[in-house]
């Protein structure tokens, strides 16, 4: 069995978090109370799906913000900065990691208050950091949900105005694809990845992560008026399933939200739209 097996979440850096909040909100996202790390100085609004999820995240006290996912977001400014995998149990997984020949650090604890119906919680995560896992200086970490039942069993919150159901992409522009195949098959397994037509792609439940040049990322988005980063490797675009394409346009048309028909019948908004990434819609 393989240490990392399916995905959780996409980390989204933000440089105004209410700004992004409401930008999400206009392309027809219902989003999460907001939630503030304890201790941390950062603080999120979340995009919930029935098996993953998209964290908008942002520092919003500089004098608490001293870790190293508040660093990265300082230096990297808005767009896709991390890879949140999704296990149960954090221990296991930090042995399993390890014994496949990837650095993992030891399980941390974390936690943040959650306001519903007049009553607070503390939701609670245990995080297993990789370091050095391959594709820096994305952040890339296995996250344990302590308490599913306070985030992943609000059905409302899955209930989008643009139809999105959940994530089935994530292209990461590198350098040389191939030169991460053995690192991306020491977490995820033989079977699950790929290398063809100079592309590498681990099957990660529920999606694709792909592994591309840049110029094939604007093949694939030639309208998205995106410049080739300075930094590789680098979050391109996100790819979402959603019910019906057209409610999104519509809701876009009438937000003004300039998009891009892609191809077979997709849609996406350029990074000018979402925060610093891709967001690529179609029917699934």
């Amino acid at each position: 069995m393989a240490p990392i097996e399916r995905f959780d979440h996409a980390l989204i850096a933000v440089a105004d978090l209410e700004a992004a909040a409401a930008a999400y909100r206009s392309l027809g996202f219902r989003l999460t109370p907001r939630g503030e790390h304890t201790g941390k100085g950062t603080a999120n609004y979340c995009i919930m799906f029935g098996d993953s999820y998209l964290e908008l995240i942002g520092v919003v006290d500089p004098s608490l913000a001293s870790g190293r996912l508040a660093a990265r977001i300082a230096s990297a400014g808005e767009g896709g900065i991390g890879l949140a995998y999704g296990g149960d149990d954090a221990n296991t997984i930090h042995e399993a990691l390890r014994g496949a020949g990837v650095e993992a650090e030891a399980p941390v604890s974390l936690s943040r208050p959650l306001t519903l119906d007049s009553e607070t919680n503390e939701v609670r995560f245990a995080n297993v950091m990789m370091p050095a896992a391959g594709l820096e200086p994305l952040i890339q970490f296995v996250c344990t949900h302590q308490t599913p039942e306070l985030t992943r069993a609000r059905h409302e919150w899955q209930l989008h105005a643009n139809g999105a159901t959940g994530l089935n992409e994530v292209i990461i522009a590198v350098t040389e694809p191939g030169a991460h195949a053995a690192a991306m098959r020491r977490m995820f397994g033989q079977q699950a990845v790929r290398e063809r037509q100079g592309e590498v792609t681990a099957l990660v439940e529920p999606l694709t992560l792909r592994l591309c040049t840049w110029n094939k990322i604007a093949e694939r988005f030639p309208h998205s008026a995106v410049k080739q980063p300075s930094v590789l490797p680098h979050i391109a675009a996100l790819c979402l399933d959603v019910t019906e394409p057209d409610a999104a346009t519509t809701m876009w048309d009438m937000a003004g939200i300039k998009y891009f028909e892609g191809a077979g019948g997709a849609v996406y908004v350029g990074p000018s739209s979402a925060c610093g990434v891709i967001l690529e819609l179609s029917e699934g």
